[in-house]
């Protein structure tokens, strides 16, 4: 039998000298039932927020959903009537890539844009005339291709577009110049 030490006897031995020289730590003192169920509360509700309120969390999705087509084209799904001026600048950033632009003008209370007077959806049908979409009660879909624009009218405060109108082309897409609605005296 060997009476030699080999690197890992060497090792532990050290190992064991180290912890030895430690000084004792204090004691931990133990969380009550209650403070625990608190701290694990407030992570939770933390993790929960972050998840909701992040870009590019799950939530983003909630709002529209982008459908490319074969052809070119994209199906948008817009599924709440309320979408945010926030989840607008979102879809702007997703169809950019198939060559579709997006205006999203948010205006004081008391203006609208000059070229929306008249506030229904606008879309673009197969033959490339302008018609009206009558959006569902709980949102809408329209096809989009390469070159059209997509102009959003919000009013700052309104969680909902106050109009929204689809371009063939940024040469067809009026600007949004600000009118500051008045009311007839009665």
């Amino acid at each position: 039998m060997s009476t030699r030490t080999t690197f890992e006897d060497r090792l532990l031995d050290e190992l064991k000298k180290e912890i030895g020289q430690r000084e004792p730590k204090a004691p931990v003192r133990p969380l009550s039932a209650p403070r625990r169920i608190a701290v694990v509360a407030a992570a939770c509700a933390a993790a929960w927020l972050a998840t909701v309120t992040l870009p590019g969390s799950p939530t983003d999705s909630t709002a529209f959903a982008v459908e490319p087509r074969g052809d070119g084209s994209v199906i948008l799904t817009v599924k709440d009537q309320s979408i945010s001026a926030d989840a607008q600048r979102a879809l702007a950033g997703k169809v950019r890539q198939w060559g579709i632009h997006v205006t999203v003008d948010v205006l004081p209370p008391g203006y609208i844009c000059v070229r929306s007077k008249v506030t229904p959806l606008v879309g673009i049908d197969k033959h490339g005339n302008r018609v009206p979409i009558v959006p569902f009660k709980a949102g809408w879909d329209v096809t989009l291709r390469p070159g059209n624009v997509l102009a959003f009218e919000n009013t700052r405060g309104v969680s909902r577009p106050r109009a929204v109108e689809i371009y063939k082309t940024r040469a067809e897409a009026e600007p949004c110049v600000p009118m500051k609605i008045v009311l007839p005296d009665d």
